[in-house]
């Protein structure tokens, strides 16, 4: 009834007043647009009932060594990876062999488990780096086979040492004078003051007398030398990592190379050496002739023993 009053009504009022019509026009079409845009855009944008079974969102996939199908086969892979067989330096001899390993072993245990130990108890970096320094030694023990040594020592280490003997023979002469006066008190002023006269002071890179602790200088010519024949000595793809050819550089130069170089710079070393060689010889001649000097060689054999003993 309020509609139809409100009806009666609206006609009155357009009668009176004729422009109220277009307010109603207006009302009218601002309450159909809306509703026929609205049914529009629904109809427009709908994509129907089976959208969602069409395109329902799935979880991503995870990586794939967590699949159930790949786990064990990636599990059984890492302890494979784990389990590091030592191959052996030089087959030929079980006693140069057993103590190469000892020496790399040494190595690893004393400047790599020291500190990665506190990182991690997986050993297969220290497995890796013991692997690669194996593969530099087994290159370089190739490249050793493949010259000959006797050319070597006669054509290059014997002109060499000969040069050394002279250069400082004559840097003594002049030091000590040319009857080489042993009254003169030995000294490390001495040794520098011979040094400084052999070749002029054109010395070694290495026992440069500009340093009063030439053990920094030597390491630093040796990992200069490494760095030259660690490309020689590796495969491209183990010194493609910087991280590695740094770690390998300072393990060769500083744990090998330094300790065996100041070995061989020891007179001591020598001495034994040739003590030992001539004692040898001594003994191989004294049981070739047993009945003629058994009695040298067991007094001989004592004395030997008590300075072992001494020592």
């Amino acid at each position: 009834m309020a509609s139809i009053a409100s009806f009666i009504a609206w006609g009155y009022a357009i009668e009176w007043v004729p422009a109220l019509r277009w307010a109603g026009y207006a009302f009218v079409v601002g309450l159909v647009l809306p509703v026929l845009g609205l049914i529009t855009v629904l109809v427009l944008t709908s994509r129907g009932a089976q959208y969602g079974e069409r395109n329902s969102i799935r979880r991503p996939k995870g990586v794939a060594f967590l699949a159930a199908t790949a786990w064990k086969h990636e599990t059984a892979s890492l302890r494979a990876r784990q389990v590091y067989d030592k191959k052996s330096l030089y087959p030929e001899s079980f006693i140069i062999s057993s103590a190469l390993d000892d020496l790399l072993e040494l190595i690893v245990r004393d400047f790599v488990n020291s500190w990665y130990s506190n990182i991690s108890k997986n050993p297969v970096f220290t497995n890796e780096v013991d692997k690669t320094i194996r593969i530099a030694l087994e290159a370089l023990r190739d490249r050793l086979l493949e010259l000959d040594i006797t050319e070597i020592m006669i054509t290059r280490f014997v002109p060499i040492m000969t040069a050394h003997f002279r250069d400082f023979y004559e840097a003594e002469r002049s030091i000590r004078g040319k009857h080489l006066n042993r009254s003169v008190t030995e000294s490390e002023e001495l040794d520098l003051a011979i040094a400084g006269k052999y070749r002029d002071g054109k010395l070694h890179p290495a026992a440069s007398l500009a340093y009063a602790d030439t053990k920094l200088v030597q390491q630093e010519y040796l990992r200069n030398l490494t760095k030259d024949l660690i490309p020689k000595l590796l495969p491209a793809n183990v010194i493609a990592s910087r991280a590695v050819a740094v770690l390998i550089k300072e393990l060769v130069s500083c744990a090998v190379l330094s300790p065996v170089m100041q070995l061989l710079s020891d007179p001591d070393t020598w001495n034994q050496v040739m003590e030992a060689y001539v004692c040898e010889n001594e003994t191989n001649f004294m049981l070739a002739n047993a009945d003629t000097h058994r009695d040298e060689l067991c007094c001989k054999t004592v004395r030997r023993s008590e300075n072992f003993e001494l020592l």
